[in-house]
């Protein structure tokens, strides 16, 4: 009977060493610390790295982190579907009471900008198997920055942009007379006139809550905007543009650069909701319309 109890001790040992040696590794504490406007990550403990060898630690774990799920549709690469987008900032996480909670620097976000890396993201079943939503590379996030994770295309959500009219108006041509070379000269025009167009957007979402979209429509000359927040100064000018009015539709509405115009939604789940605005182009232009045979007389 001694003999067996010794033999099990003996064995026992053997497995807890065994066990030892295969529990994963801790991981590593990483002290975030403001220098200027420089943020330094110092790692514990020691970290071998041999010739050309890439190494990868984690600096930051962070769960139940607050998401907002939003769907983007740009004319950048096309205009024709609708993208599915997580967003999330670099704050502080809350508590229930809104007040910061009290957690490691590894589990917090908004203590320090987040370095260049992979963000992941997983969605939990309620039997804790972890399925894989999407991932991201990002560069450099200051805090309070936001960060986007792009998780393909979204076919529940449906668009049919339709031009409803097209007008021409203000038309005015000026007749003057170009120096060819030394010896002729040449009738020319100037040309200034008005082109409007009327557009309408059908969207209709068959998604089972609501869903907040983003819409960015391209447009072929510098934007003048008038939006829900009233009438632009230079709205009457005379000057080359494209003068977007989308002061009627019911949200948002920002300038995204010289080109670039874009709205926010809310779509109720299964209703269409009709967007209506236009879009004039005001041209200057200069060529031979009316002198058709390039009439040319001597100086």
């Amino acid at each position: 009977m001694v003999e067996k109890a010794a033999k099990r001790e003996v064995f026992a040992d053997a497995v807890a060493r065994a066990d030892a040696d295969n529990k994963p590794e801790a991981a590593k504490e990483v002290v975030k610390q403001g220098l200027s406007e420089y943020f330094l990550f110092t790692i514990s403990g020691r970290e071998d790295i041999k010739d050309n060898e890439p190494k990868r630690l984690v600096a930051l774990k962070v769960a139940e982190v607050p998401l907002e799920c939003l769907y983007k549709l740009t004319d950048r690469d096309g205009g024709q579907q609708f993208v599915k987008f997580y967003r999330f900032k670099n704050l502080k996480l809350l508590d229930a009471r809104g007040k910061e909670k009290k957690l490691p620097a590894m589990e917090n976000l908004g203590l320090s900008p987040l370095p260049n890396g992979m963000v992941r993201l997983f969605s939990e079943y309620t039997n804790k198997d972890l399925a894989y939503v999407g991932g991201t590379d990002t560069k450099y996030v200051p805090i309070a920055d936001r960060v986007e994770v792009n998780v393909g295309p979204d076919r529940d959500i449906t668009i049919h942009r339709r031009l409803k009219d097209q007008q021409t108006a203000n038309m005015v041509v000026r007749q003057y007379k170009r120096r060819v070379d030394d010896n002729f000269v040449e009738y020319y025009d100037l040309v200034d006139y008005d082109e409007t167009f009327f557009y309408e957007e059908e969207i209709v979402s068959g998604k089972p809550v609501d869903a907040k979209v983003e819409l960015e429509r391209q447009f072929d000359a510098n934007v003048v905007l008038w939006g829900p927040d009233g009438q632009p100064k230079d709205w009457a000018s005379t000057l080359e543009g494209a003068y977007v009015d989308l002061h009627q539709v019911p949200g948002r509405v920002e300038r995204v650069d010289q080109n670039h115009v874009k709205y926010f939604l809310e779509l109720k789940p299964g209703k269409k909701q009709f967007i209506g605005y236009s879009v004039t182009y005001k041209r200057h232009k200069i060529g031979s319309e009316l002198n058709t045979e390039r009439r040319r007389e001597r100086l």
